[in-house]
């Protein structure tokens, strides 16, 4: 049984730079408000994000919808409880990598960012990075990041998607995020459902019990989902999302009413 719809935002829930699909999301809205916490057992998986963007935006997000189970943001590296209203940070982040992470950034603001449509992924604690609006800038700047990071501040790893470069320490990944909230909702992985679109996505989806991928991911995102026995959606971006998370319901009501069939006495 899935108790858990773990969304990334771009590409999930909306695309970078576009405007919001509000309808799309006042139906998520409902659908998260129709399966109440994570403990009520009604065949509706409660909702929440797991995504690379900062504590504020990811705050947003889930103040719109009016989610009620803790979110990640920075990759799993922060932990936001709207119910408590506090957030928290993971205990593999530690001083050591702060240095190296400020090194990048540094970097980043001399060499990297200078005459580009670039600029610093502001607002970020675990992670550093940068965005932009031109895919082409963002391409041919990830193996300059890459062989900085390599050179300058090895513990760290990399990951891009289309519009962003983000740096992180080891340890701090969303498969590894997800794991933490697990623990933190007293769910098994395997009761955890996620969605997600860029190869950032891809260790967190082998990671859980029901991953899925929107028709927009990228082709080894929907080719994991694939081979992980997921599903791919058919519709694109929030489309895609509600598509999944519909799928999910039913699947758990699939589920329900078979092991009803195994409990109901032989006639």
């Amino acid at each position: 049984m899935i108790r858990l719809f773990v969304c990334d935002i771009d590409g999930c829930l909306a695309e970078p730079y576009q405007p919001f699909d509000l309808t799309g999301l006042a139906e998520l809205a409902d659908a998260a408000d129709a399966a109440g916490g994570i403990g009520d057992d009604n065949g509706r998986p409660a909702v929440s994000i797991c995504s690379g963007r900062a504590y504020a935006y990811v705050e947003a997000m889930t103040q719109a919808l009016g989610l009620t189970a803790p979110v990640l943001f920075e990759s799993g590296g922060g932990l936001f409880d709207p119910a408590e209203a506090r957030t928290h940070w993971h205990p593999a982040f530690t001083d050591a990598f702060a240095e190296q992470l400020g090194r990048v950034k540094q970097w980043m603001q001399s060499d990297l960012l200078p005459g580009t449509a670039m600029s610093l992924d502001h607002g970020k604690r675990i992670q550093v990075g940068v965005v932009g609006p031109q895919e082409q800038e963002i391409v041919e700047a990830t193996p300059a990041v890459r062989r900085f990071v390599e050179e300058h501040a090895p513990d760290l790893r990399v990951f891009a998607t289309a519009i962003s470069i983000d740096v992180l320490p080891p340890g701090i990944t969303k498969k590894q995020g997800l794991a933490w909230l697990a623990e933190r909702t007293d769910l098994s992985l395997a009761e955890i459902a996620y969605i997600g679109d860029s190869g950032g996505d891809i260790e967190a989806l082998g990671s859980v019990g029901l991953p899925l991928a929107p028709a927009n991911a990228d082709e080894p995102v929907r080719a994991a989902v694939r081979d992980a026995g997921g599903i791919v959606t058919e519709g694109r971006v929030l489309g895609g999302t509600l598509e999944g998370y519909r799928r999910c319901v039913e699947r758990n009501r699939n589920l329900a009413e078979r092991e009803q069939a195994k409990e109901a006495p032989a006639a």
